[in-house]
């Protein structure tokens, strides 16, 4: 009997132990995401967070452990998403460290979970959005660069199109068309 009670007491430690390996697994691999992932309780105390999320925030996992997430991250946009509750839509902020010269914005979305938790997740968008602002500065200049020389030809066009010239003329105006 006793050796029984051992073998189940072995078998309860064993899976004890798997458990454990494969949460710290799991948290290692949280760990390592490129995206910032904090765990929010009911009242929006932080339980957890990440590396990276802890980087975006400029927060310490040690210190703002179960300090309101809404008190550490003061921008007004934030405080509103935040307490609309609206589940998985996101915005983006502005990054503590953002500067005019040097932008940094993040886009932060929230998931509910469980009894009223919520998971914060944060990515640093800044490239991205350089990357959107010299597109649409791109197609602006060439926009405008195409228009320049086809309201040029459009005026030719016209004049050919309403003066009675003679042939020299119009040739000479054709010739101007083509360089």
């Amino acid at each position: 009997m006793l050796e029984r009670v051992w073998k189940l007491l072995r078998a309860s430690d064993r899976r004890e132990r798997e458990s454990e390996e494969r949460l710290q697994d799991f948290l290692s691999a949280i760990q390592a995401s490129p995206n910032g992932v904090m765990l929010l309780d009911a009242q929006g105390q932080i339980e957890w967070m990440n590396q990276t999320a802890a980087g975006h925030f400029v927060l310490d996992p040690v210190r703002d452990h179960l300090q309101r997430i809404g008190h550490l991250v003061r921008d007004p946009e934030f405080a509103e998403y935040l307490a609309s509750g609206v589940p998985g839509a996101g915005i983006a902020i502005p990054g503590p460290h953002s500067t005019p010269a040097h932008p940094v914005r993040l886009f932060v979305q929230l998931h509910g979970y469980g009894e009223g938790r919520r998971l914060l997740l944060s990515r640093d968008v800044t490239v991205v959005e350089q990357a959107e602002a010299m597109r649409r500065d791109f197609v602006a200049n060439v926009s405008h660069e195409i228009r320049t020389p086809l309201t040029v030809l459009a005026g030719f066009v016209e004049t050919l199109q309403s003066l009675d010239l003679d042939e020299a003329d119009r040739r000479r105006y054709l010739d101007l068309m083509a360089l």
